[in-house]
């Protein structure tokens, strides 16, 4: 009886938990570097960083940096480096990036000379159901070349659209601002085992209420 009961309860709990991929997950740009210049020729780019990563409708990037900005701009500005006409621009410091939509998001610094010498970024961004059918090797956004004249041309398409942030002075739209969440995909994984150890517990429960 006990048994029937626990696993009932897991059922229920089970139910009433979103699947993990589904849930946001928050991405602190560049780790513990944040957002800044690159220093030296060993420097991880911003888009080596982006291809380790999986983004995903819903997630969040977090800029932090101090005495820069974030512009977000379309396929020709991030080629050129043209920050004259920006999307959206942000400069508080700490800004939380909500993307809205599947497809390419282009990111550079406003600073002269910065988007130049590597500070620009890349992010490829997928629906969940494509998540979910994609296999287990990440995805790789297009290459881009960092102030570098052999670098490869950037080929893929503007993407009408852009997301909203919770930063910055001149965004084109604003989206409520997430609450603080475990960086990367690290918080599905803690949702998911959130929800095991609940069902666990559960069932500990119910075997001591009917023994």
């Amino acid at each position: 009886m006990a048994s029937v009961v626990a696993a009932t309860i897991c059922i229920l709990l089970a139910a009433s938990v979103p699947p993990s991929s589904s849930i946001p997950a928050v991405y602190s740009v560049g780790d513990v570097r944040g957002w800044a210049l690159p220093s030296g020729n060993g420097a991880e780019t911003y888009n080596h960083w982006a291809k380790k990563n999986r983004f995903q409708v819903g997630d969040v990037l977090d800029f932090k940096y101090a005495n820069d900005s974030v512009f977000l701009v379309n396929h020709d500005d991030y080629k050129m480096c043209s920050t004259t006409t920006p999307v959206s621009r942000f400069t508080d410091g700490d800004t939380k990036f909500t993307f809205d939509r599947p497809g390419f998001f282009y990111f550079v610094s406003g600073v002269p000379g910065h988007c130049e010498a590597g500070q620009r970024m890349i992010v490829r961004v997928v629906a969940h159901s494509a998540l979910a059918a994609a296999p287990a090797s990440p995805a790789s956004p297009p290459s881009a070349g960092f102030g570098s004249a052999s670098s490869p041309v950037v080929s893929a398409p503007a993407s009408p659209g852009y997301g909203s942030s919770a930063g910055g002075s001149t965004p084109t739209s604003f989206g409520p601002s997430p609450l603080a969440e475990p960086s990367g995909a690290s918080s599905r994984a803690l949702a998911a085992g959130f929800s095991l150890v609940t069902c666990l517990l559960a069932g500990v429960i119910a075997m001591i209420a009917f023994a």
